[in-house]
C-alpha cells in the first residue's frame, strides 16, 4: 500500500458537474458484474436487519460489522477494476488486509458518526423517545414513531455526514492511512472539491427522497447500495489519479 498526501495541492479543481460523472462512473462499475454487486451488498443489509434484532446493544453492533462488510466489498471492487473479478469472498478482506483494532476504529468512527449525527438530529426533533426506539430498540414501546416521516428525518439527517467521510474506507484500506488521517483526508478533500461533492450530495438526496416518497419505493435500497458503493470506489479512483506522486504525510 502506498500512502497518500492527506489534502489535495490546492491549485488542482474540479467542476460541479464532475459530480454527476461520479454517479455515471458508479453505475458503470456496477455494469462490470450486476448481479454479484447487487447480491453482495444485500450482505451488509441483511446483516444489518439481523444485529438489530438483539436488545440494547444490536443497533451499535450493526454499526461496526456493516462497515468492515463494505470495506471488503470495495477491496473487490479494486480487484474488478484493476482487471480482475468480483469475488463473493471479498466479504472479509479488510479484516485480512487491516489489523483488527485501526479496522474497528474506522468503523466505529465511520458507522457510528453518522449515526450519531442522525440520532441527533432525531432526538432534535423527536426528544429521547427517538433515541430509546432506534438505539436501544425500544421502538414497540414508540408506536407514534412508526411514520415515514421519522424514517426521512433518520436517512436523510445521515446522508451529509456520510458524503463527508466518502472517501475514509478507501484510503483506509486501499492507501494505508491510519483511521484518523483516512478521516480528516476525506473530510478536506470534500471541503476542497465541494461543488462536484456538492452535486454528489443533491444526488444521493434526491435517491433517498425518491426512496421514501412512497411505502413501497423503500425496496430501492436494494439498488442504492451497490450504486452507493461503487461509486465510492469511482470517487477514490479519480481523487486519488489526480495525485502524480505519493507525497510524504505530515
Amino acid at each position: 500500500m502506498s500512502a497518500v498526501p492527506q489534502s489535495l495541492p490546492v491549485a488542482m479543481s474540479l467542476p460541479a458537474s464532475r459530480g454527476l460523472r461520479w454517479c455515471v462512473d458508479g453505475l458503470r462499475l456496477w455494469r462490470r458484474a450486476p448481479i454479484k454487486l447487487l447480491l453482495l451488498c444485500f450482505v451488509p443489509l441483511l446483516a444489518e436487519s439481523v444485529l438489530q434484532l438483539i436488545p440494547w446493544m444490536g443497533v451499535t453492533l450493526s454499526k461496526l460489522v456493516v462497515p468492515i462488510v463494505l470495506m471488503g466489498i470495495l477491496l473487490g471492487l479494486d480487484e474488478l477494476a484493476r482487471g480482475g473479478r468480483l469475488r463473493w469472498s471479498c466479504l472479509p478482506d479488510a479484516l485480512h488486509r487491516r489489523r483488527f483494532l485501526p479496522l474497528l476504529a474506522l468503523a466505529a468512527m465511520w458507522g457510528m458518526g453518522v449515526f450519531a449525527v442522525q440520532q441527533g438530529v432525531a432526538w432534535a426533533v423527536y426528544g429521547w423517545p427517538a433515541l430509546d426506539a432506534v438505539w436501544l430498540g425500544h421502538v414497540v414501546a414508540h408506536r407514534e414513531l412508526m411514520t415515514m416521516t421519522f424514517e426521512r428525518v433518520l436517512l436523510m439527517s445521515g446522508i451529509l455526514p456520510s458524503v463527508l467521510l466518502w472517501l475514509a474506507p478507501c484510503l483506509f484500506v486501499l492507501d494505508g492511512l491510519s483511521p484518523w488521517q483516512s478521516v480528516c483526508a476525506s473530510v478536506r478533500t470534500v471541503l476542497r472539491f465541494a461543488a462536484p461533492f456538492g452535486v454528489f450530495l443533491l444526488v444521493n438526496l434526491a435517491a433517498f427522497a425518491l426512496m421514501l416518497a412512497v411505502h413501497w419505493a423503500f425496496a430501492l435500497v436494494l439498488l442504492i447500495g451497490p450504486w452507493s458503493v461503487a461509486c465510492t470506489y469511482a470517487v477514490w479512483r479519480e481523487v486519488r489519479a489526480m495525485v502524480p506522486a505519493p507525497m510524504a504525510m505530515d
